[in-house]
């Protein structure tokens, strides 16, 4: 087994090939995901784990670093293929050592690991001695880090037989929408995906949420649209932008990563048509899953549990380190004081430059 650690363009190339099609990997890996935390100021690294010149494993870390605080995240990983489990551990040690060598304060992992049964999970683990001196759970929440997956299984299924699964209500809700004129499209030139994009960042302004600005993200959603790893769905209505959903690809899946729609009266229902769109492309290109993701409003999990989804959860598979215990707790005291103000802090960062 032979470890680098890498920002190098060639590793990085042959690294985010792995990620696309490794089962346990995921689009928090890639490369151009990670550097786009650039723009807060952090910096990252690639850990590449080979065998015979063949990658088998590894992790991405962000830097996350504010004046005298650095945190080393893990945000998904560390993974190794099949039958490398082996090399899962020496993976971890890693993880702890890069910390101190960044002279980090914590850090913290996040392995796929699940009691559900799924390709793309690891349903056993080995007992790892390394894990002995971490606690479970995360303590840092500013470099989004994966806790699960929000299943919809397509193994074995076609788009009649999978509809077929659902509710009435949520099949109807499906159709109806396909009756409302709307025209689908795949956003697929830089111009259009910004597009897509300002109508996310109108969404979350009227709804009072935090997404990042265009030419903080522009880099990196055009760099993962190149390499084929984005997919931006669209539905337009007599030429006119009503709604859009944002895909990216690792494990040999998509994840659902942003959305937004245009308001009408009555509703459109574009939720509904770009949701199902995106569960017919997953089964055009053979995928066995789609990953709708965890999280949000009350609303939008019950509209993401509409489809039959399967709740994977990290909870055995997230540790952390808290490397220097006085930093740590002096970064958790002015944590919990500047938590209210976490938009100025997300604006701030972006322009702090360490």
């Amino acid at each position: 087994m032979e470890l680098i650690f890498t920002k190098e363009s060639h590793w990085l190339a042959k690294w985010d090939i792995f990620v696309q099609t490794e089962d346990k990997a995921s689009h928090l890996l890639l490369s151009d995901w990670n550097k786009s935390f650039g723009s807060y100021g952090f910096d990252y690294e690639v850990c590449i784990c080979l065998e015979n010149g063949q990658i088998v494993g590894g992790f991405s870390a962000v830097v996350a670093k504010v004046a005298v605080f650095r945190f080393y995240i893990v945000p998904f990983g560390p993974i190794v293929s099949l039958s490398y489990e082996n090399y899962l551990e020496t993976l971890v040690r890693k993880v702890t050592e890069r910390a101190n060598y960044f002279n980090c304060c914590y850090c913290h992992i996040s392995i796929p690991f699940s009691n559900f049964q799924n390709n793309h999970v690891y349903s056993q683990l080995q007992d790892m001695s390394v894990l002995n001196s971490a606690t479970k759970g995360h303590l840092f929440k500013y470099v989004y880090s994966s806790y699960g997956m929000n299943w919809i299984d397509l193994k074995d299924f076609d788009e009649e037989s999978k509809i077929m699964t659902l509710k009435p209500s949520v099949r109807r809700n499906i159709r109806n929408s396909y009756r409302k004129d709307l025209v689908y499209k795949l956003m697929i030139t830089d111009d259009e995906i910004e597009k897509a994009y300002n109508l996310f960042k109108e969404n979350s302004i009227a709804a009072n949420y935090s997404i990042r600005e265009w030419k903080e993200i522009q880099e990196t959603l055009v760099q993962l649209n190149r390499k084929s790893c984005l997919k931006m769905l669209a539905a337009f209505k007599e030429d006119e932008l009503k709604g859009a959903i944002l895909l990216v690809k690792g494990g040999n899946y998509y994840t659902y990563i942003l959305g937004g729609s245009k308001k009408e009266v009555p509703d459109l229902r574009t939720g509904d048509f770009l949701q199902w769109e995106a569960i017919k492309l997953a089964i055009q290109e053979g995928l066995d899953g789609y990953n709708i993701s965890l999280g949000g409003s009350k609303g939008v999990v019950e509209f993401k549990n509409s489809f039959n989804t399967e709740q994977l959860y990290y909870d055995n598979g997230q540790y952390h380190w808290v490397l220097k215990p006085l930093y740590f707790k002096l970064y958790l005291f002015f944590e919990k004081k500047l938590k209210p103000h976490k938009k100025t802090i997300s604006k701030v960062l972006s322009k702090l430059k360490r």
